[in-house]
């Protein structure tokens, strides 16, 4: 007989405290030492020129990425807008994204003076769909800005094509999913220029910052042009280098402080990715073996199914259970779950407004003339555009992914944590019936 749910006055399957196995970021001894050492030193101004460790940091990005040339920036933000600056963007150009995104990601295309052009994403995998990427390129177009998730890689090899084929350049938002891959090749390393975010809940974390990246030599050069006028007598071409002593932006070092917790960070970072990695693996294929649940039907280029941190269930299975109510008895059992859907994603800061960019009054206008600021800030060079008759039908679907939850990631060995999910899964998964029946909540 199954053990009796949480939910229905039985013991709840998950006890041990997730603070530890989940704590992020994981910090220590060797971070007090390499900060303290700088304070002591009298070593805070940024060292360019010379052994540092900003210069440190950008080495090892450099090296773990398998990039040509890493730069270092005071957050993953401005690495961005250096990589749109690189490749070329200005005012008037339109940028092609994705509107079910955290802010950040477009607010550098508002910096460059160029227009969001805003694209639907695939209901698989939540990244840029390739084929709505296509329908959206105009003769202003200059470049698609690709996010990946952690643990979902955007279809790089759709995306170069289409921008091959139309003579686009390629800025990846790596700022959230350091690790992920793509087909073996490293996410960040793929497109024209890239970001990725050192930022305090990041995957490798300083607190604040965050790192350029490209194996283009034209395009690092124009990128430290943007803002780093203190290294440009070190390019190789004089057409920059004369530029050396001016720039054209503001400054967007690295501090000193960051970069050297990044860099202890950036020792650790193979062996802590590896525990998410294996944690993620063995928790998602142990769920994925019980009745009623399965791994997401991920594209080949998918290095695991279960590192999105996603697991599929099936109601037909589960007798007829709702995602709700799934959640709700794995929740009452002590697991940390939650829905993927864009319903329960909120734009930070925009009082409960969801997750999608498009429909921010930003774009949308309201009584008070709101819509009107992005055409002011953004000045006469661009072609003004009626968000309002932008309709994107996978990311305005609110319960996409429906048949999806949500499973934690854990940074630290937790094969016991893991066991108790187990348990509590397959409670659940006995008991789905009595859930499903009388007691379901309407859907």
């Amino acid at each position: 007989m199954a053990a009796q749910l949480a939910l229905l006055g039985g013991e709840p399957a998950v006890t041990l405290d997730h603070e530890y196995y989940s704590q992020w970021p994981i910090y220590g001894e060797e971070e007090v030492q390499a900060v303290t050492g700088l304070i002591r030193d009298h070593a805070l101004a940024s060292q360019f020129g010379g052994p540092g460790p900003i210069t440190d940091l950008e080495r090892m990005v450099a090296k773990t990425w398998g990039v040509k040339h890493a730069l270092a920036h005071s957050s993953g933000t401005a690495s961005l807008r250096s990589a749109l600056f690189g490749v070329g963007v200005l005012p008037g150009d339109e940028v092609i994204c994705q509107s079910a995104i955290h802010p950040f990601n477009c607010l550098p295309i508002v910096g460059s003076g160029a227009a969001p052009i805003f694209a639907d994403i695939d209901p698989v995998t939540l990244t840029l769909d390739p084929v709505d990427i296509e329908r959206k390129i105009t003769p202003r177009t200059k470049a698609i800005m690709v996010v990946h998730w952690p643990g979902c890689p955007a279809d790089m090899d759709a995306i170069m094509d289409v921008a091959a084929r139309h003579g686009l350049r390629v800025v990846e938002d790596n700022c959230v999913s350091q690790g992920t891959t793509h087909g073996g090749r490293m996410a960040g390393s793929i497109g024209d220029a890239a970001a990725v975010s050192f930022q305090h809940g990041k995957s490798t974390s300083a607190g604040e910052g965050g790192v350029f990246m490209t194996n283009d030599t034209e395009v690092y050069q124009r990128a430290a042009c943007l803002g780093h006028y203190e290294r440009l007598r070190e390019l190789p071409n004089p057409k920059w280098r004369a530029v050396s002593g001016f720039s054209f932006g503001e400054k967007y070092r690295m501090a000193t402080l960051s970069a050297a917790i990044g860099v202890v960070q950036m020792r650790h970072w193979k062996e802590r990715l590896d525990v998410r990695h294996a944690n993620t693996d063995k928790l998602g294929a142990a769920i994925a073996s019980i009745k009623g649940f399965s791994a997401p039907d991920f594209p080949d280029y998918f290095p695991s199914p279960y590192r999105s941190g996603r697991i599929v269930f099936d109601p037909s299975a589960l007798g007829g259970i709702s995602r709700e109510r799934l959640l709700h008895a794995l929740q009452a059992e002590g697991a940390q779950v939650s829905s993927p859907a864009q319903k329960n994603t909120l734009t930070p800061h925009a009082n409960g407004l969801t997750h999608m960019l498009h429909k921010h009054p930003v774009f949308q206008g309201n009584e008070h003339g709101t819509g009107d600021v992005l055409w002011e800030v953004l000045g006469p060079h661009v072609t003004r555009i009626d968000y309002r008759n932008v309709v994107l039908p996978v990311t305005e679907d609110p319960e996409i992914p429906y048949y999806s939850i949500r499973v934690p990631s854990f940074t630290r060995p937790a094969d016991e944590l893991i066991e108790q999910y187990i348990t509590a899964f397959a409670k659940v998964a006995a008991n789905a019936e009595k859930l499903s029946g009388a007691l379901a909540e309407a859907r």
